[in-house]
Formats: structure tokens, sequence, C-alpha cells
């Protein structure tokens, strides 16, 4: 069995697709693997009796080992894993794998202070785990490594946010976008789409959902924020939504794409980095900033209903294929040939 110490300073806190990957990883070993690894929270307090419960509170279906990292190399781990953009500190115990989700910081200059931890991964890691081929390919030409050095360890669907798991809720028909509200999720050319859909005559809202939509946007009676949502309300939403937009202009992989086909909402996407490999054959993909056809791509689904109703049966099917079980288990396979490649 490995034990493996889990960088843990943004768990309590990170509500992103970040920390849905890192809890739902958790939460599978857990689950699913228990005889094969053990997961040890790694704490920034040095004092972990007094920071503890906070961070325990955050995967509370087991009550996980703590150690800080001033003290983490007498714990007896096997391994470091990083799951936050890089290294939080160092030095570091190794080998140590470090996940890095896409290479936005690259290219968005308004999160140019997240390079260094990536920068430093490629320093003091063994080894990288990202979300999709395009964020590999991408991430070995911004970070300089080799293809060997970066594995892809796709993300899953939650029980809670599959089809069976939740009522629609009854409200008048509504595009849905779930995200963060950040340059890059395209919320600008969502918005001028939108526009496009109205002028055609479209009684229909848009509602936000997501980090930084707690209050509207723009005066508009056609926009609802709800701001950040419970798994029961998001699946609910997915449900009931006529059609699912993510319009990102950069996206590493797009979890909110399958959690939507999931629960059988009729998915419109960009072609932005990973967003293909989440959409497959089951979604409307379209060019990422092109908001006329980001419109008509709506307006099909809304007005054809054959349209729609086979982008909810492709989704579904596709959706099945991702599950957070999977997931785990495969990052658990590099963490395992890892260390047995140091100790051979």
């Amino acid at each position: 069995m490995l034990r493996v110490g889990v960088d843990a300073w943004n768990l309590p806190y990170d509500r992103r697709g970040v920390g849905r990957f890192v809890r739902e990883i958790l939460r599978c070993w857990h689950k699913e693997f228990g005889d094969r690894i053990e997961p040890v929270l790694v704490l920034p307090e040095w004092h972990t009796w007094t920071a503890a419960r906070r961070y325990r509170s955050a995967v509370p279906w087991c009550r996980y080992d703590v150690v800080s990292r001033r003290f983490h190399r007498r714990a007896g781990l096997d391994l470091i894993w990083l799951p936050w953009n890089g290294p939080s500190w160092e030095p570091l115990l190794r080998p140590a794998v470090a996940c890095i989700y896409d290479d936005s910081p690259f290219v968005f200059p308004d999160r140019t202070n997240e390079r260094e931890p990536m920068l430093r991964a490629v320093r003091l890691c063994d080894h990288i785990v990202t979300i999709s081929h395009a964020s590999r390919v991408r991430l070995q030409s911004a970070l300089g490594v080799a293809a060997e050095q970066i594995s892809v360890v796709y993300p899953g669907v939650a029980p809670a946010l599959r089809g069976t798991a939740a009522e629609p809720i009854e409200r008048d028909r509504f595009v849905l976008f779930v995200g963060s509200n950040e340059r890059r999720k395209g919320i600008d050319v969502l918005l001028a789409a939108m526009e496009r859909v109205w002028s055609t005559g479209e009684e229909i809202r848009l509602v936000l959902a997501g980090e930084g939509h707690e209050r509207p946007l723009v005066p508009s009676d056609r926009i609802e924020s709800l701001g950040r949502v419970d798994d029961g309300t998001l699946a609910a939403l997915y449900r009931a939504c006529a059609v699912f937009v993510l319009p990102s202009l950069h996206e590493g992989f797009g979890i909110p794409v399958l959690e939507a086909m999931a629960c059988g909402a009729p998915v419109v996407c960009s072609d932005a980095g990973g967003l293909p490999e989440a959409a497959g054959d089951a979604a409307l993909v379209v060019p990422s900033a092109d908001a006329d056809a980001l419109a008509a791509a709506i307006l099909r689904v809304l007005r054809d209903e054959h349209t729609a109703s086979d982008l909810r049966t492709r989704g579904m099917r596709r959706a099945a294929d991702f599950t957070w079980r999977s997931s785990a288990e495969q990052m658990l396979d590099v963490f395992e040939h890892l260390v047995r490649s140091r100790r051979s």
C-alpha cells in the first residue's frame, strides 16, 4: 500500500473544477482503493492539531491522518501529490507528482502570477498529470517538458450529477452556463450570442451559475445570476435547461460539459482546448470567440426538437464513459509506476 502525502492547502476553499477533481479522487480512493493507497493530508500550518478540523471537513468521508509541511519528511510517505497546479512549498519529499490542468497562465496576462508554481513543478516534481491531450500538448510547449513526463487523466462525473439524482427545477425555458466569471470562460461571447438569440424574438432566459455570478453582470430581466450552487441544485438546473452552453476561450477539459450531458441536457460548446475531447460527437461544437456561430447553434437546439433529442441521447451515452473511479485508478497507477521505478 502506498502512503501518499496530499498537499491540502486549498482543499477547504476551492469550489471550481480543480477542487472537484481533488475531492472526487480522494473520495474514490477511500471508497474503492483503500487496499492500495493511504492518503495523508499535508497542511501548511505546523500546529496541525488546531487546523486539522478545517481540512478534514472538506473530505468528511474519512478521518485522514494529517502532517505539517515542516515535518512531512518524517511521516513515512512514499510519494507527494501536489494537485493545485504545482508545488506550494519546498523542499519536497521525492518522488512528487503535480497536477497542472491547463496552460492558461501562459495565455492570459491577468493570470501570469500563476506561472511560478507550474515552473516550480518542472524543477521539483518527477511527473506531471493533466486532464486532456490538448492540455498535454500545450503544457509540453509552455513548460518545456518531454511528452513522457506528462500523463493524461480525464475527469469523471459524480453520481450526484447524473440524470437520476434530481428532479428538474420548475421555471421558464432557459439557457444555462456553469462556470466562474473570468474572461477565459467566454462570458462576453455568450452575452453577445444571447443578444442575437433575443433579436430573433426568442423568449428565453439566460441563467448563470458559478463563482463570480452572485450579482447580475448587466442590468437585464432576461439574465438570472445564481452564484455558486450546491450539487443538488446544479443537477436540477442541468436537467431543466433547454440547452447548456460553455463558450470558453481556453479550457483544460470542461467538466460541466460532461455533467450537463449526464443529466440529459443538450450541449453547445466551443472548440477551445480540451472541450472537443469532453464533447466528442455528443455536442454542437462551434469556433471559440464566434458569437454568431454560438447564437446559431443555440437557436438550432431551441427550434429543432430532433437535434435537441439526439444531443440528449448522445450526451448521456458519452457521459457514462467518464467516471471518477476510473480517474482515481489511473492516478493511482501513475503513482505506483513512479514509486516502483524509483525503487528498482
